[in-house]
């Protein structure tokens, strides 16, 4: 009798501490939460949760009017979007905590260096949910990225533009603030490359 108790306490004890492994490892019980709450939209698996607006969210799309805005740059100084010389804009919204984003950043800058005549890139920053400006501005700085970087620090634009994951960008026609593409997701070099070929051809 004395044994058959053993057994069943012995037993007991391995399904308690089965229990328990698979609280601790499973689940978000008594995890602090660090990042903002992200919920993945991209329908790609292989990307980290980058989004953070319900999909349902009805988004603009090629063919329609991009909104004008103006936005401080880290200076304070507000910029007018659309005023530039180039034929085309791509804005590109984006997060420091972003991993995607962030892996897109060099592309973007060599973009840029190798259509500054065409194209302009224009890098929105979530500032409403990073921790701190300085964060951003030291990213930006130690990047060495020379794009035009803006702050969206109540949201406004980020609204405007329907957003519902990051990166997100758009390729824009300045002369009718046309959109000409909606890319969600990040981009390669030679995927940014090859929008602009297309809207050239």
């Amino acid at each position: 009798m004395i044994v058959m108790w053993k057994s069943v306490l012995s037993v007991s004890v391995v399904l308690i501490l089965v229990v328990i492994l698979i609280v601790t490892n499973f689940t978000n019980i008594g995890e602090k939460q660090s990042e903002p709450n992200i919920i993945d939209v991209t329908e790609d698996t292989s990307v980290e949760g980058v989004g953070i607006t319900a999909p349902n969210v009805q988004q603009l799309q090629a063919g329609d009017q991009a909104p004008n805005f103006r936005l401080p740059d880290f200076s304070g100084d507000k910029v007018e979007t659309f005023d530039v010389d180039q034929d085309y804009i791509l804005l590109n919204f984006w997060a420091t905590w972003c991993r995607p984003c962030l892996e897109e950043m060099p592309d973007l800058q060599t973009f840029e260096n190798e259509n500054k005549d065409t194209i302009k890139v224009v890098a929105v920053n979530t500032t409403n949910r990073e921790t701190s400006i300085d964060k951003v501005k030291t990213f930006v700085e130690e990047g060495d990225f020379q794009f035009t970087v803006l702050l969206d620090e109540d949201d406004t634009v980020y609204e405007h533009y329907s957003i519902i994951g990051m990166p997100t960008s758009f390729i824009i026609r300045t002369s009718d603030q046309k959109i000409m593409k909606r890319i969600n997701g990040a981009m390669t070099l030679d995927q940014m490359q090859d929008y602009l070929k297309e809207l050239q051809s």
